[in-house]
């Protein structure tokens, strides 16, 4: 049961959510930052959740998770076409370099997940986890590395779901270290 909450709860776009909403408040405390995470939240996350939830209850994917790694190309382009949407909105009206960081590292992290994906089925969990991981000390300081304990569970409620291998899940947390977290690092902090 633990497993399946926290798998549900830290789901990569939910988690994404959250940082576009919280990262450009916490570090600008204006009414202007937080309406500029909010609608980068409802445009990249909500719309792709939303998007796959309804493919998933139709039975075009065969769950919210897109476990099938021969679906996951199609959903990572089109979260690709959002978050380059977005970004350039974001760019053009000089949004904050919080959503910046995060939209860059998540177009770097589409792109090559989308790559891989016909592949070898590496973990989106455990790469949201592993970029969050590094994402929170920088944007908020030591504070943010008390998430740690709470990335490394969610990445093993993933295999106690036998969701992913040890394999895609080390993958997939040491790519979001160093892509995610690594990107977000050189552009907002």
């Amino acid at each position: 049961m633990w497993a399946l909450v926290l798998s549900e709860v830290f789901q990569a776009p939910l988690v994404l959510a959250a940082l576009l909403v919280v990262l450009p408040w916490t570090v600008h405390r204006s009414l202007g930052a937080l309406l500029w995470g909010v609608m980068a939240a409802l445009a990249v996350c909500g719309v792709s959740l939303a998007t796959v939830t309804v493919l998933a209850r139709r039975g075009v994917l065969t769950d919210h998770h897109v476990s099938v790694k021969e679906h996951r190309r199609p959903v990572m382009l089109g979260t690709f076409a959002l978050v380059a949407v977005f970004l350039a909105v974001n760019l053009a009206f000089h949004g904050p370099v919080e959503i910046t960081g995060l939209l860059m590292a998540t177009l770097a992290a589409s792109a090559v997940v989308a790559l891989v994906s016909p592949f070898w089925k590496i973990s989106v969990h455990g790469m949201m986890m592993g970029g969050t991981a590094v994402i929170l000390p920088v944007a908020v300081g030591p504070w943010g590395l008390l998430f740690l304990p709470v990335a490394v569970a969610v990445c093993v409620s993933r295999r106690v779901l036998r969701a992913h291998t040890w394999a895609q899940l080390f993958a997939g947390f040491g790519f979001g270290i160093v892509v995610l977290g690594g990107i977000y690092a050189l552009i907002a902090g």
